[in-house]
């Protein structure tokens, strides 16, 4: 009983790892549609998301059903009620991406980024392709470490997205309010992306430590 649990669990902490993967593609397929106006790459994050979404669904029904009938404590437990934590933040950060991705396919084959802000944006989707990998290798090998270097790697974000208000708001914005209300969207949508690796990062330190680091730690 006990070893067929143990690799119910250990399957399902590998499909957390993939499906963190495919955030990472979707992050990454989403900005080059914003960037290249790319509608090919548009569609194809697009189906990327919607296959979040669906595994996402499946790997919360798994976790849910091993709680029940399985009823762990300790460590199991955290790493399975934090699995489905983890979960919902994969699901919203495949629905950040879809975001990102469905701006860039309305506006084709119009730009959506100013030139003058390609490379805010370009940063700050490199910098979500990257947190999503750290996320992955912190899923896989809980490591306390590597996950608090990813809590702090998040202010990276935060300060270009400070840079990209600070340019819509800028007597110089000749684009419109049309324009400052998407980069402003877009914006929010990689920050939002970051946070949630950061979110899932802090649950790792709770499976390994039983103790939830703060936000601003």
């Amino acid at each position: 009983m006990r070893e067929h649990f143990d690799e119910q669990l250990a399957q399902i902490k590998d499909d957390l790892v993939e499906l963190c993967a495919l955030t990472e593609v979707a992050i990454e397929r989403a900005t080059r549609a914003l960037l290249d106006t790319d509608l090919t790459a548009a569609d194809r994050a697009a189906e990327v998301c919607a296959d979040i979404d669906t595994r996402g669904r499946e790997l919360d029904h798994r976790a849910l059903t091993l709680i029940a009938r399985q009823q762990p404590v300790a460590q199991d437990l955290r790493a399975l009620i934090g699995g489905m934590h983890n979960i919902a933040d994969l699901r919203r950060m495949g629905s950040l991406a879809a975001h990102i991705a469905e701006v860039a396919r309305l506006h084709h084959p119009e730009p959506v980024v100013p030139h003058e802000l390609r490379a805010i944006i370009s940063d700050m989707g490199a910098a979500a392709t990257a947190q999503a990998a750290a996320a992955q290798e912190v899923l896989r090998t809980r490591d306390e470490a590597a996950a608090l270097d990813l809590i702090w790697a998040d202010e990276r974000t935060d300060e270009l997205l400070r840079k990209l208000f600070a340019a819509t708001k800028s007597d110089d914005w000749l684009y419109g309010a049309a324009s400052a209300v998407n980069i402003t969207l877009l914006g929010r949508f990689y920050e939002r992306f970051c946070d949630h690796t950061v979110e899932i990062s802090r649950r790792v330190i709770f499976v390994i430590t039983g103790e939830l680091p703060l936000p601003d730690e």
